[in-house]
C-alpha cells in the first residue's frame, strides 16, 4: 500500500511514518517504480509504536521491546510507575491553577518567578517524533569535500597512469585548477546516478546522509541531474574565484563556502535543493556521537581521504617509471629513460637540451622562445657534458658522464663566473639505467651520499658500481652544485661519474 494508505490506515502523519522507518522500527518495500510500498507487518509496526508513544515509551525503550530485550509486562509495570508519578505532578500543576485563580491574578501584575519553581509540565510526545528538519552542516561539508576529492583523484591517477602527469608541477600553469574542475565533471555524471539510484554518493554513504524526496522517495533523473548541476556550478565558481590573483576574488569564493553552511545552519535550504530532504540515523534522544558505529562513520571518512592521497602518492611514482625499466637496455631505451624522466620532472616545455643517442647534448628547437641567453663575464667556453657508452652482449654494461674543461689564462680581477655540477643529470642517468636492479629509493639513496660527498664517491651493491670523481682548480664551492670561479687565477674543471653493471 502507498504512505496514503498508510497514513489512513494507522492515523499517523506521513512525518511520523517516515521518521518511524528512518528510526530503524521497519523497512519498507519498494515497488518497481521505486515507491514505498508497505506491508500488513509495516501497519502492524506502526499501530504498536503509537500505541507505546502514547502511553509514554521513549523509542529506545521501544526498540529494546522489539528486540526482545525487554519484557512487555515489566516494561507496563515501570511505565505504570513514572504515569502515577506524572498524575502527582499533575495535580500539584491544577492546584498551581487553583491557587492562582484564588488569588485572582491578572497577567499585568503575575509574579511569575514565584509560580515558576512549583511547575513542571511535559511535551506531548508525539510532537517530538515528526521528521525535523535536518542540519548537519559540518557533515554534509565533509561529504562533499570527500567526495570532490575522490573525483579527482580518480581523474589524476588516470592522467598519471595515461599521460605520465607529474601532480608536483600542476602549480606552474593552472593544473590544479583544471585537474579541480575535471573532477566536478566527473562529480556531475557519476552524481546524478547514484542519486537517482541509491539516494546517497561515496561521501554521503560514509557519514550516514541519505538524500530524499518529500515523500520518501528517490530522486528522478532529472531531479538528480539539476541539483548535481547546481552544485557543480556554485563550487566551481568557488573554484574559479580562488584561482584569480586578486585578494577580492579569492575572499568571494571562500564566502561562497561560508554562506552555503550558514545556510544549512540556519535551517534554511540553498537553492539546489528544491523539496528535497536529507535522512539519517541521529535524533534528538539519541544524538550522532551516541551511537558509537558513527565513529567508524569519521574513521572510515579519515581512511578514505587518506587513501586518496595514498593513490595519488603511488601514481605518481608510477608516473615517474622509466619507460623502460628492466636491467638489460640498449642505448636506445637509455636514452629515452633518460628524456622521459627530465620531461617528467621538469616539464617538456622548459627544457632547451635533450640526450642524443651518440652522448651529446642537442638543442630542443623553439618556435618564438621567450628565453633569453645572457653571456657571463670572464669566460663563456664551457662545454656541456656529455656520455660515453659500452654495450655487451647483454645490454649496457657501463655509462659515463664527463664534464671538463680548463682556461688558458688567469682571470681578471673584475671578472668571475659560475659553473654548474650536472648532479641532475647525473640522477637522471641513474634512474635511466639502475631502475630495474636498484629501485628508486636506492637510487635516491646513493644520489644523497654523492651529493653530501661533494662529488667524489664509490659504492659497489647488488653488481652495480658507481665511482664519481670531482677536481678543479681556482674555483671554491659557491653552493653544493654550483663553483665560483676566483679572480686573478686559471680554472681547471673536470668531473668523471660511472656506471658499470656486472
Amino acid at each position: 500500500m502507498t504512505i496514503k494508505e498508510a497514513e489512513l490506515r494507522t492515523g499517523l502523519a506521513r512525518a511520523n511514518i517516515r521518521y518511524y522507518e528512518d528510526q530503524g522500527f521497519f523497512t519498507a518495500a519498494r515497488g518497481e517504480n521505486g515507491y514505498r510500498d508497505y506491508s500488513e507487518e509495516n501497519i502492524d509496526t506502526l499501530l504498536k509504536v503509537k500505541l507505546l508513544r502514547q502511553l509514554g515509551f521513549s523509542l529506545e525503550e521501544i526498540h529494546a521491546l522489539q528486540r526482545g530485550e525487554q519484557a512487555l509486562p515489566s516494561a507496563l509495570e515501570r511505565r505504570e510507575a513514572g504515569l502515577e508519578r506524572e498524575n502527582r505532578e499533575l495535580a500539584r500543576t491544577a492546584q498551581l491553577c487553583r491557587d492562582m485563580r484564588a488569588e485572582g491574578t491578572d497577567f499585568q501584575t503575575l509574579d511569575a518567578r514565584r509560580y515558576l519553581g512549583r511547575l513542571e509540565r511535559e511535551e506531548e510526545v508525539l510532537s517530538k517524533d515528526r521528521d525535523p528538519v535536518r542540519v548537519f552542516s559540518w557533515r554534509r561539508y565533509f561529504a562533499r569535500t570527500l567526495d570532490i576529492q575522490l573525483y579527482t583523484t580518480l581523474l589524476a591517477v588516470l592522467l598519471q597512469l595515461t599521460c605520465r602527469l607529474n601532480l608536483l608541477r600542476l602549480e606552474e600553469s593552472g593544473g590544479r585548477f583544471l585537474l579541480t574542475l575535471g573532477g566536478l565533471a566527473l562529480m556531475l555524471g557519476a552524481e546524478t546516478v547514484m542519486l537517482h539510484l541509491w539516494g546517497t554518493t561515496p561521501g554521503k554513504a560514509l557519514l550516514g546522509l541519505k538524500l530524499l524526496r518529500e515523500d520518501g522517495s528517490f530522486l528522478s533523473w532529472e531531479e538528480s541531474a539539476r541539483r548535481t548541476g547546481k552544485v557543480t556550478a556554485f563550487f566551481g565558481l568557488s573554484l574559479l574565484l580562488a584561482e584569480i590573483p586578486l585578494l577580492i576574488c579569492p575572499l568571494a569564493g571562500l564566502g561562497m563556502l561560508i554562506w552555503a553552511c550558514w545556510q544549512v545552519d540556519r535551517q534554511r535550504p540553498l537553492f539546489w535543493e528544491e523539496d528535497q530532504l536529507y535522512l539519517e540515523g541521529s535524533t534528538k534522544e539519541r544524538p550522532f556521537w551516541d551511537n558509537r558505529r558513527n565513529y567508524f562513520r569519521v574513521a572510515g571518512w579519515l581512511a578514505a581521504s587518506a587513501a586518496c592521497i595514498g593513490l595519488m602518492v603511488g601514481g605518481h611514482f608510477l608516473a615517474a617509471r622509466p619507460l623502460h625499466p628492466g636491467d638489460n637496455l640498449t642505448v636506445e631505451e637509455f636514452v629515452e629513460n633518460y628524456n622521459q624522466y627530465r620531461a617528467f620532472a621538469y616539464g617538456e616545455e622548459n627544457l632547451a637540451q635533450r640526450l642524443a643517442l651518440d652522448g651529446s647534448f642537442e638543442d630542443i628547437p623553439r618556435e618564438g622562445s621567450s628565453v633569453v641567453v645572457i653571456p657571463i663575464t670572464g669566460f663563456d667556453g664551457i662545454p656541456d657534458p656529455f656520455f660515453r657508452f659500452e654495450q655487451g652482449a647483454d645490454g649496457l654494461e657501463r655509462v659515463t658522464l664527463i664534464h671538463s674543461f680548463q682556461t688558458p689564462d688567469a682571470l681578471g680581477e673584475r671578472d668571475s663566473y659560475l659553473v654548474s655540477v650536472p648532479y641532475e643529470k647525473i640522477y637522471a642517468a641513474m634512474r635511466a639505467l639502475l631502475y630495474g636492479r636498484l629501485g628508486d629509493r636506492k637510487i635516491s639513496a646513493l644520489y644523497q651520499e654523492l651529493v653530501e660527498a661533494k662529488g667524489t664517491f664509490f659504492s659497489s651493491q647488488e653488481g652495480v658500481e658507481i665511482e664519481s670523481r670531482l677536481s678543479f682548480t681556482g674555483f671554491y664551492l659557491f653552493s653544493d652544485d654550483m663553483l665560483l670561479a676566483e679572480k686573478g687565477q686559471a680554472q681547471s674543471y673536470h668531473l668523471e661519474f660511472t656506471m658499470s653493471l656486472t
